[in-house]
C-alpha cells in the first residue's frame, strides 16, 4: 500500500513539473498598465445561437442620455459579440436589436451584466479582465 501511494505521488509530481526549457512568465509588475477589459455579449433564442443581432455599446452622460457615437457588432454565428470597455460599465448604455423578430432592448451595461431571459431570448453578459 505505501509504494502504491508513493509510486501514485511520484506520477503526480512529475506530471506537474515543467520541463527544461519551458519559459517561465515574467512577473507584471502593479504599476505596469492594463489593456481594457472585455464585454463578451451572447444571445441565444429557443436556446439556439441567434447571429445576426445588432449590439450598440454608447457612452452615457451625467443625465443618463446616451452621447457621443456608439460602437457597433453583430453577433457572430455562435450569437457572440466582443467589445473592448475603455469606461466603466456604468457609464455605458447596452441596445439589443433583432428586427426580424421584432426586439428592441435598451438599460444601462452597469444593469445588465450576468445572465437573464426575455421570453425564448436568453442573454448574457460576461466582463472580463484584461
Amino acid at each position: 500500500m505505501a509504494r502504491a501511494f508513493l509510486a501514485l505521488f511520484l506520477l503526480t509530481s512529475l506530471a506537474l513539473a515543467q520541463g527544461p526549457g519551458a519559459p517561465i512568465p515574467r512577473p507584471r509588475p502593479p504599476e505596469e498598465p492594463r489593456g481594457p477589459s472585455v464585454l463578451q455579449v451572447e444571445i441565444a433564442f429557443e436556446e439556439k445561437p441567434l447571429p445576426g443581432v445588432l449590439v450598440i455599446l454608447q457612452p452615457l452622460a451625467p443625465n443618463h442620455l446616451p452621447t457621443g457615437k456608439g460602437t457597433l457588432r453583430l453577433t457572430d454565428g455562435e450569437g457572440k459579440a466582443l467589445f473592448p470597455l475603455s469606461q466603466t460599465p456604468a457609464n455605458l448604455l447596452l441596445s439589443i436589436q433583432d428586427r426580424e423578430r421584432a426586439l428592441r432592448l435598451q438599460m444601462p451595461l452597469a444593469f445588465a451584466l450576468g445572465t437573464w431571459s426575455l421570453g425564448p431570448y436568453r442573454l448574457t453578459l460576461s466582463l472580463f479582465p484584461p
